[in-house]
């Protein structure tokens, strides 16, 4: 990926784990005029109009990256993001393990996978899964998230937002991980880094109702204390 592509791409995974398709696309959209060559841009694209019930372009999307030539891993991880759209998360969980069976050392993978099983409901292999890919790329901001993620939906708070907070060291622009680096803190009561947390993930998605709605509880809190 050349480093503008770099950018519209990092901006539409955040925008995804946001919940902002429409911000996804048109950043994916960008990546793909930067470099229409870069397979993994195409899977995202894929996704994100099949989130949005654009099934013919993505069916036009999923040929072009066929004539690219998806890897057997490729393949994998594309169906695993497509039955994850679809609600299907066993069907998702099937395709991480396919890949991981060929590629086990990939942190991306193990990340992703740690997150899928966290949503079909298998905590404790979530983490596990969580954990490796952490050990296997520890200044990897997705990882580290992941990790984070899934400590705090499983009541370690602290270490929740250790990994956090170092995801958020290694990418400042991971917004998903600040915003719940944020959650963490206004958990754990230290209110003043928790505003700036919140504060910084609506510079840049200004639109957020629940971003907004814990600033305004925050400085509530914080009025309330002084």
């Amino acid at each position: 990926m050349s480093e503008p592509s770099i950018e519209f791409y990092n901006a539409a995974i955040d925008a995804v784990q946001a919940g902002q398709i429409d911000e996804a696309l048109a950043a994916v959209e960008r990546s793909l005029t930067e470099d229409p060559k870069d397979s993994q841009t195409w899977q995202l694209y894929v996704v994100i109009l099949n989130a949005l019930g654009r099934s013919e372009e993505a069916a036009k999307a999923t040929d072009k990256l066929k004539e690219m030539g998806l890897s057997e891993v490729d393949e994998q991880l594309l169906k695993a993001a497509e039955a994850t759209t679809a609600g299907n998360l066993a069907g998702a969980v099937a395709h991480y393990q396919a890949a991981l069976d060929a590629e086990p050392d990939r942190a991306d993978i193990q990340a992703s996978y740690a997150l899928a099983l966290m949503e079909a409901g298998d905590s404790e292999n979530a983490l596990a899964a969580a954990e490796k890919a952490a050990a296997l790329a520890p200044d990897d901001a997705p990882a580290n998230y992941a990790l984070g993620h899934i400590l705090r939906l499983t009541g370690n708070k602290q270490a929740a937002l250790t990994a956090l907070s170092k995801a958020v060291s290694s990418d400042p622009g991971f917004m998903i991980a600040r915003y719940e680096q944020g959650m963490v803190l206004a958990a754990t009561g230290k209110l003043n880094e928790a505003l700036a947390a919140f504060e910084k993930f609506l510079d840049i998605h200004p639109g957020d109702a629940n971003a907004t709605e814990a600033v305004t509880s925050i400085k509530a809190a914080l009025k309330g204390g002084s």
